[in-house]
């Protein structure tokens, strides 16, 4: 089902009050406190193209938070449980999205993509291409990376295992991030996060039956 941000935004609260968490992080972004939404989402692929700046904030719940006055300089769409948020604006636009059980986030162009606090997820994909940048903090069982172009990452947080992908490794930033176990692929290795999962599942399988 494909739903445009302006028909989920019709009735949605007007009026949202954010925590002192998310009001401190977006302060330098002159962010009101007073947002349009949509809610009654689910949100388990992020895509974040353009111009836009994306911060992601774990809730109960999935939904998304952009400025009165940024409503008509951005698109977002949904198609499935993949949500789509893309600008062309000169200066960056900033929306929130609140999601539960995230499992990948992909990001392009100049999209820069950044978590409030922790999000703590069983798997998380984070694909990264041409000058897009992100900050992820996350505490994951499995964690995927993917960069290509001139993308940045960097990673805190703690992870059981970490599958790194780079076109250009020295984008990325690890320093932060307690991996217990990582494992570097050929960049021509195509390899999704449910395949990493399910491999690791059939290892412990096969020694549990010894």
């Amino acid at each position: 089902m494909k739903t445009s941000i302006k028909t989920l935004v019709a009735s949605a609260m007007t009026a949202i009050v954010l925590s002192t968490t998310v009001v401190t992080a977006f302060a330098a972004e002159k962010v009101t406190a007073k947002e349009k939404v949509a809610e009654n989402m689910d949100i388990k692929k992020l895509v974040v193209n353009g111009n836009t700046k994306v911060f992601i904030v774990q809730s109960n719940r999935d939904w998304v938070s952009i400025g009165d006055d940024n409503q008509d300089k951005v698109t977002i769409k949904q198609i499935g449980n993949t949500l789509s948020i893309n600008s062309s604006e000169e200066t960056p636009v900033v929306v929130t999205v609140y999601v539960k059980d995230l499992y990948r986030i992909s990001a392009a162009d100049a999209a820069d993509v950044r978590t409030v606090g922790t999000v703590d997820l069983p798997y998380l994909q984070v694909i990264m291409r041409d000058h897009a940048k992100a900050h992820i903090k996350a505490k994951t069982e499995s964690l995927y990376t993917d960069l290509a172009g001139d993308a940045s990452l960097e990673l805190l947080g703690a992870t059981d295992s970490h599958t790194i992908k780079n076109a250009s490794i020295g984008n990325l930033k690890t320093e932060k991030l307690a991996a217990v176990k990582t494992k570097n692929l050929p960049v021509g290795t195509r390899l999704a996060m449910n395949d990493t999962h399910d491999s690791t599942k059939r290892a412990n399988e096969g020694v549990s039956k010894r």
